[in-house]
């Protein structure tokens, strides 16, 4: 059985990328007749906006866009990952650098590699080696990246105590038994990483396709930061149809119901068609 996810943090409302996104990963999981999932990327309290995960929802229900299984909590998954994070406990290290030190380099240089271990006010660090991970995604093509050459021991939990994005998703794409991931390009570059955790803590990995991410008229990805407005739920079809524009797809005529677009989505879904970039939105 496939099955497919979409992740969002609320750090606000979904706007029109976030909608494209779920969108094709819903079509894309819809046309190999698998499970769509909604999990929600909560493991960061200062950064979650009261009421935006209800209003997320609200958006994905109002579009057709519903979870095929309850909803997951990443908050609620804490002890999940203390567990999957004692198994790479011989591989990790405390590290106190700050963040003025951090910006000095592009990649981290080992600096607490060999320090003894704490626990206080400390990040933990994976020791990464000196190996290529690759994989072959279905937009993209094939991503090869050296860890410790490109990417350097990075953080698995981070100095507040809060566990890692990397470390989350890795986790959970494995325990929920993920096969597909379907995502913006701006994570690209962390799919490598997670790889590498699941391959640590024997995960199977799923098959990844990165899409375009929105932009603004300035060229930044539309997000909350950005001034990026809340979709609005009463034009839902409108919407659906931008966004299938925006994926490569033209909607017919007469087709106008939000189900007959989903429909006609998943009877017609090819990441081929999926342009490069997507134009500028204002």
């Amino acid at each position: 059985m496939k099955i497919g996810r979409f992740a969002p943090s609320p750090t606000g409302p979904l706007h029109m990328g976030s909608l494209t996104t779920a969108l094709a990963s819903y079509l894309d999981i819809k046309s190999k007749k698998g499970l769509w999932l909604i999990r929600i990327d909560d493991l960061d309290p200062p950064r979650t906006v009261p009421g935006s995960i209800q209003a997320i929802l609200e958006s994905l229900f109002a579009h057709g866009l519903v979870s095929d299984r309850a909803v997951i909590y990443q908050s609620k998954n804490l002890v999940k990952y203390e567990s999957q994070l004692a198994k790479l406990l011989p591989h990790l290290y405390s590290c106190r650098c700050s963040r003025k030190i951090l910006k000095r380099h592009k990649i981290y240089p080992g600096t607490c590699r060999n320090k003894a271990f704490l626990t206080e006010n400390v990040a933990l660090r994976i020791k990464v080696p000196d190996i290529q991970i690759s994989f072959n995604d279905n937009i993209k093509g094939e991503t090869i990246t050296n860890l410790q050459q490109e990417v350097g021991d990075f953080i698995v939990v981070r100095r507040d105590k809060l566990f890692s994005y990397n470390l989350a998703t890795a986790c959970d794409d494995g325990d929920q038994g993920i096969t597909d991931v379907l995502r913006g390009e701006d994570l690209l570059s962390l799919t490598n990483p997670q790889i590498f955790l699941m391959n640590m803590l024997r995960l199977t990995t799923p098959e990844y396709s990165h899409i375009p991410v929105l932009c603004n008229t300035n060229g930044h990805k539309l997000s909350k930061q950005t001034g990026a407005p809340p979709i609005k739920n009463f034009e839902a079809v409108k919407n659906l149809t931008n966004a299938m524009r925006l994926l490569g797809f033209k909607i017919p005529g007469h087709i106008k119901t939000i189900a007959s677009i989903i429909e006609w989505g998943i009877k017609n879904w090819s990441t081929n068609q999926i342009p490069k970039k997507f134009e500028f939105f204002s």
